[in-house]
């Protein structure tokens, strides 16, 4: 069977058709179909492994009994406290994606398919430069004829999905292309990547995030890259970083960041007529972040928001009026939905959006437990994953070195991702995101394997 096929369909239809869908003709029922794709492959894969299963190690066991632990915690929870139409949506909005983690780890596909894989997600990089362009020229300008300037850039999302009237998943987007720029950028420091090339990825990617106004990306994305260049690699021949070039990155990513911020600075004065300073203004929202009182106030209907620290701060003192159990291991999935067809508990009790970022959804929903299990197998795969010199590059094709160079950048992303837990609520509800996620856990664990598997036998040999 050609999982590899299937997989680059599920690619295509997660990061490009179901947001283009949705994006032109608002039916939201396209963003059912990633769900519908990881469904697929788990449903194909017996047929893949029935013949040729690979052993697993030390590490994958533990993986799966945790992610396992996980879902029935979370099915268990949700199905007695919130009913069955409840548990379907909640496991649609956060535990549908992480399914592809676990097909990938059982082996769904091979290395040389993984390979396939991440170079069609360049060619998903470059399908953003004409639909951006598109939404930038025709989209924003009649959203602020009709609404004003205000959050117009926000219906720049590329093929990610949205509203052309109220925004969507810019912040998806401009992840991806902080994945891409560290893919390239490794790339480059493997040697199968030219400055031009690395350059025109760069320029494209922060151009991307700029648009779009992803602040996570344009700030941090030079501190990953500085993380993915310093992070060894299992080609012997590229050489470790000195200290001079740490602290010579350092100075660069200073003057970027302090770039960046500018930039925002003063599209931000502009958009929304501000007579604040720069500084000001970046210490504002900042301010807002750490705000431990923090509520925003519902537009359109909807109801009030906590701030992103006040959510954690709410959990922490109100998530024990049915007792800790409640606590240790959440209301069920859905609970902390603040709308739509099937709210969440824990909001309409509240009369709040208690989940303004995944840390938050995940502490609601799942409880102590679940979120530590969640967060403990990524760091269990980060850790474990990390390359060795290993190998010489005479012993290595181009495609091999090309896969081998993405190791650092997945372990960047998926720390990126860590991070973004009590940012933002993406890895909790948002697909296109938690694909792009999961897909580098799983692609790390499946080099992480051959990578040993190769060693063994040269081993062997000698």
């Amino acid at each position: 069977m050609n999982t590899g096929a299937y997989f680059q369909v599920y690619v295509f239809v997660t990061l490009v058709f179901s947001g283009l869908a949705q994006y032109f003709t608002s039916v939201n029922a396209f963003l059912w179909l990633p769900f519908l794709m990881t469904i697929g492959m788990v449903a194909l894969l017996p047929l893949q492994t029935r013949y040729n299963f690979r052993q697993l190690d030390r590490l994958e066991i533990m993986i799966i009994v945790l992610f396992v632990g996980l879902f029935v915690l979370a099915l268990t929870s949700s199905l007695l406290q919130e009913g069955i139409k409840p548990t379907i949506a909640g496991i649609k909005n956060s535990l549908g994606i992480p399914l592809l983690l676990l097909c990938l780890i059982l082996g769904f596909c091979r290395e040389s398919q993984i390979y396939r894989i991440t170079e069609k997600l360049y060619w998903v990089f470059y399908a953003q430069i004409p639909v951006i362009v598109y939404q930038i020229l025709i989209v924003v300008p009649a959203r602020v004829a009709a609404q004003g300037k205000m959050d117009s850039w926000d219906s720049v999302v590329g093929t990610f999905g949205g509203s052309m009237n109220s925004g969507g998943n810019g912040a998806s987007m401009g992840l991806f292309a902080m994945l891409i720029m560290l893919m390239k950028l490794s790339e480059y420091k493997h040697g199968v990547a030219t400055l031009k090339s690395l350059l025109f990825h760069l320029t494209i990617g922060f151009a991307i995030a700029i648009i779009a106004q992803v602040q996570f990306v344009v700030l941090f994305a030079p501190i990953f890259m500085m993380y993915v260049f310093i992070l060894p690699s299992y080609v012997k021949e590229v050489k470790p970083v000195n200290i001079k070039t740490i602290i010579l990155g350092i100075v660069i990513i200073s003057l970027l960041v302090g770039a960046f911020i500018t930039i925002l600075a003063v599209t931000y004065a502009n958009q929304y007529s501000a007579k604040l300073g720069i500084w000001d203004m970046f210490m504002d929202n900042v301010g807002y972040i750490f705000n431990t009182h923090a509520i925003i106030p519902g537009l359109h209907g909807r109801v009030d928001e906590l701030g992103r620290l006040t959510s954690l701060f709410f959990w922490a003192k109100n998530s024990t009026l049915h007792g800790v159990v409640d606590q240790l291991f959440g209301y069920g999935l859905n609970s902390s939905n603040p709308g739509g067809d099937t709210p969440g508990y824990v909001s309409m009790l509240f009369n709040l959006n208690v989940g303004s970022t995944a840390l938050a959804i995940y502490l609601w929903e799942v409880g102590f437990v679940g979120t530590s299990f969640l967060v403990l197998i990524c760091l269990l795969i980060i850790w474990n994953s990390k390359p060795k010199p290993m190998f010489s590059k005479d012993d290595l094709s181009i495609a091999d070195i090309k896969l081998l160079s993405r190791q650092p950048a997945f372990i960047g992303f998926a720390v990126a991702g860590l991070v973004t837990l009590p940012y933002a609520p993406l890895l909790a509800l948002i697909p296109v995101y938690q694909f792009q996620f999961y897909l580098c856990l799983g692609a790390m664990l499946i080099i992480r394997k051959v990578t040993i598997n190769r060693t063994v036998k040269m081993n062997c040999i000698r």
